[in-house]
């Protein structure tokens, strides 16, 4: 997996079951390298060929132009319940991963991280653009939900990562603009954001 690709998981879709309440107390903050662990015992449940400790410990090393998130539980045992980054790139943010241990997903978790990493891009960046795994219903309708509309497809592009190999490719425009800054509101209300 290359550390623009973004990760096809489907950070939304319930594992097995109706969505369930959002976890009250979930932090969002940055990855950190202690925590690789945790994050990579993650990424072995969603995909068939992860991204390597040497793919992390670069992109963490790159604080000027990538950020990379977890989302912790905050409660006693502080478990990482998922992940996601953003690469700042010239002229556009691209969203890298986006990642939910599968039995957490359906509770916003996904959504939270996402807020986080497009208030991010938003601040540094005019357009947002990301992969998805073509299969992934449930990940692309996260996106669509953030203003992301698809834009193309790339053919073959998970082709060497063990998963689907097409991706849709999707994009939103002008996302410092106050009509954006109004539906990334309406998104935290919906999620009860602090």
């Amino acid at each position: 997996m290359t550390p623009t690709a973004a990760t096809p998981a489907s950070p939304e879709a319930p594992a097995g079951g109706p969505r369930q309440a959002a976890p009250k107390h979930i932090a969002i903050e940055a990855m950190r390298p202690a925590q690789l662990d945790e994050v990579m015992a993650i990424d072995a449940e969603c995909y068939p060929i992860p991204w390597s400790r040497d793919v992390y410990q670069a992109e963490l090393s790159r604080t000027g132009d990538r950020l990379y998130l977890v989302a912790r539980l905050a409660s006693s045992d502080n478990r990482i319940v998922g992940h996601g980054g953003v690469a700042f790139e010239e002229g556009e943010s691209h969203i890298t991963t986006v990642t939910v241990a599968p039995h957490w997903r359906g509770r916003g978790i996904g959504a939270r991280l996402l807020l986080a990493l497009v208030l991010a891009a938003s601040r540094r960046n005019a357009s947002l653009v990301l992969e998805v795994a073509a299969d992934n219903p449930a990940a692309q309708a996260l996106y669509r939900r953030f203003g992301l509309a698809p834009v193309g497809i790339h053919r073959g592009y998970y082709a060497d990562m063990g998963l689907s190999p097409d991706a849709v490719v999707m994009r939103a425009d002008n996302i410092g603009h106050p009509d954006y800054a109004n539906r990334l509101i309406n998104i935290a209300v919906e999620l009860d954001c602090p």
